[in-house]
């Protein structure tokens, strides 16, 4: 892979985009962190005029955002993501200026340049940092290309499957949204990924309150934890001129149900099958001893 050069046009492989905290932690701009806090982990997300061709009703970055706003400007996940040169970043890393940072996390987009650019992406950076994960996007993705992202640098992947169910996923990141995801076709990276990176060493994005029940929520993190995979949960936030802008936030009860249940599936003190749920499909039982359940909590 060749090293990077001065590109005008500012994408990706050349440039990237970094999340507001992840260019506060390099000193790209200038900022300070709520007593102190210290960011360990610097997101990238790879950039193209063109876009993400995706259109998940729920994504800032989604095409069926109805924004005047260029690809490169719209926020995610409601942070500013600046535009920024591989190089400096790499610089950056490699001096010394945030070296608590522990690790790096490349995010593509469906675009099919990023499955080549991620593979340089990662292998820049792995010769500055050991700990590189990168966030995968399946649609545009293989088995074989997963054994050559760990042989450049990746150590660990994540897989946004954020939906809960098949009809929920096909509504909101498939035909139901005119966009090119396959729900079969997500959970099988899963599964490949664990095959390629080992078990623990795969994430499973979820979001909770797209229009699911508690009960299918908490059976979405039981199959990923049998699959080998850890899962890590994300509560809905409409982005504004989205399809789904005035789609209401869960509930902060349902939200922390379902991340106490995560937490014991993740650390395999009870499973979907053991647990309770009343007819509207809400936890009520969690299968384990209430004093366990209390120093569970403790945990959390």
């Amino acid at each position: 892979m060749e090293e990077t050069k001065v590109d005008e046009k500012r994408e990706s492989p050349f440039y990237v985009r970094t999340s507001l905290a992840a260019a506060m932690t390099m000193g790209m701009i200038p900022g300070r962190f709520f007593r102190d806090a210290k960011l360990y982990c610097i997101n990238l997300l790879l950039t193209y005029y063109g876009g993400c061709v995706g259109r998940c009703a729920y994504c800032g970055l989604s095409r069926g955002r109805e924004t005047d706003e260029l690809w490169e400007a719209k926020s995610f996940i409601r942070v500013e993501w600046p535009n920024v040169a591989l190089d400096e970043v790499i610089a950056r890393i490699g001096s010394g200026v945030c070296s608590h940072v522990e690790r790096v996390c490349v995010s593509m987009i469906t675009n099919r340049r990023a499955r080549e650019d991620t593979l340089t992406v990662v292998d820049r950076l792995h010769r500055e940092i050991d700990l590189i994960s990168a966030l995968i996007t399946p649609t545009i993705i293989n088995k074989e290309w997963l054994y050559e992202l760990k042989r450049t640098g990746a150590d660990m992947v994540g897989v946004a499957i954020d939906a809960a169910t098949p009809e929920l996923f096909e509504r909101l990141r498939g035909r139901g949204a005119k966009g090119p995801h396959k729900w079969d076709k997500y959970w099988r990276t899963v599964q490949e990924s664990v095959e390629v990176f080992g078990k623990n060493r795969v994430g499973v994005h979820l979001i909770v309150g797209l229009g699911e029940t508690e009960e299918e929520m908490v059976r979405a993190i039981q199959q990923a934890h049998s699959m080998g995979a850890q899962t890590h949960l994300f509560s809905f936030f409409p982005e504004e001129k989205s399809p789904m802008e005035n789609h209401p936030q869960p509930p902060i009860g349902q939200y922390r149900r379902i991340q106490l249940a995560r937490y014991l599936i993740n650390h395999c003190l009870t499973s979907a099958e053991e647990m309770k749920f009343d007819k509207e499909r809400r936890t009520r039982n969690y299968g384990i001893d209430k004093g366990e359940l209390n120093l569970s909590l403790i945990h959390i």
